[in-house]
């Protein structure tokens, strides 16, 4: 059996090649979302390089039909594989329609982040979709229970998976057991959907160091930064704050991981998946984790023992639940202990890996 693999950013041909390669790695494997990991259940799989005509996807975007630089060159190529996996829906939206219409005979599976809104035009539009995928992967529990109840999808087109870090990548990027900061740290880190300003009105009085990297376009705007806390988005060599080893060496000197969320109202039955990579990063280092009520997670820190929730927007639900980690460090230690043996047990890219191969071939079976 062979796939095609699309992922729906530039670094991944990198991170690719790096894998394979055997070098040194520059983010954690998975990333490249199990196929990386393939080959260990008979499955060979290469990447489609990201990008060749440049031009044609800024007409994809246009047009609202994804990536169609990936979905052509996916034609002049799909006679080699078997099926075609993709990293996001939004790359397969062309492939789909010539799926669905007979053109396209090989299989197409896809992975689905996020909920919609319930709406006559979001109906018909997801139908179409389910039936131009042969497979649907979700991440979340209420997404698929929304594709089924809501939008009418069988069943038999969706598989749930549980996406988890790979544990070997962190381990081989920690520096070893670096000492805690004192006062204790808190670290935050990510560029979608953050809400910095929050923790940082949470954290003004209290007896800790917060320090966040981010993107500029995320960085919060604050008139007067207190001197305990820090913001970092910039960076000589990346796009990020921090590269990934650096952010590891971060977390490893962490106290806890803060994952403060914009999450408005009016989106909350429907935002993406925002904030689980810095989740499964908290559960991987072994850290506490204060998190913006998320309806989407699959993790419940809270019923998990692996950290805190808080109201989005709660600036006062923030101070409450960084001041019982300070508080508590024993159960706070054994927050991150848990995470760490969730991640082990169950979310981890071993297990999604093996969830994924196993769809893969359902499909074309």
């Amino acid at each position: 059996m062979k796939v095609l693999f699309l992922a729906d950013y530039a670094q991944a041909d990198r991170a690719w090649e790096l894998w394979r390669t055997g070098q040194l790695r520059e983010s954690p494997e998975q990333n490249l979302w199990g196929a990386t990991r393939l080959h260990a259940y008979g499955i060979d799989t290469e990447l489609l390089p990201y990008q060749k005509y440049s031009a044609l996807k800024t007409v994809g975007s246009s047009l609202r039909l994804g990536d169609i630089d990936q979905q052509f060159r996916v034609l002049s190529e799909l006679s080699k594989y078997d099926l075609v996996y993709s990293s996001s829906q939004t790359e397969t939206l062309l492939l789909a329609l010539l799926r669905l219409v007979g053109i396209l005979q090989k299989p197409i599976v896809a992975k689905l982040e996020r909920p919609f809104k319930v709406n006559f035009f979001s109906k018909i539009l997801l139908r179409l979709f389910a039936k131009g995928h042969d497979k649907i992967l979700c991440l979340s529990s209420r997404v698929e229970e929304q594709l089924i109840t809501d939008f009418g999808i069988p069943k038999s087109r969706i598989a749930l998976l549980d996406w988890g870090p790979d544990l070997p990548s962190y381990d081989q990027a920690k520096q070893g057991q670096l000492p805690q900061i004192n006062p204790p740290l808190i670290v935050s880190a990510g560029n979608t959907s953050r809400d910095y300003g929050v923790l940082i009105k949470a954290a003004r009085n209290l007896d800790c160091c917060v320090q966040i990297y981010c993107s500029e376009s995320s960085a919060p705007i604050v008139a007067e930064m207190p001197p305990h806390i820090k913001v970092r988005y910039k960076h000589a060599t990346t796009t990020t704050a921090l590269t990934w080893q650096e952010l590891v060496t971060e977390y490893e000197k962490a106290y806890a991981i803060a994952i403060p969320l914009h999450i408005p109202e009016d989106r909350a039955d429907n935002t993406p998946l925002y904030g689980l990579t810095s989740l499964l990063d908290a559960m991987a280092m072994g850290k506490a984790v204060i998190m913006t009520y998320h309806r989407q997670a699959n993790i419940d820190v809270v019923k998990e023992g692996i950290g805190l929730w808080v109201d989005p927007g709660d600036e006062k639900g923030w101070e409450k639940a960084i001041t019982y980690l300070l508080d508590h460090p024993q159960e706070t230690q054994e927050m991150g202990q848990r995470g760490r043996r969730l991640a082990e047990e169950k979310y981890n890219l071993e297990r999604f890996s093996s969830q994924l191969a196993a769809t893969l071939k359902s499909v074309i079976c």
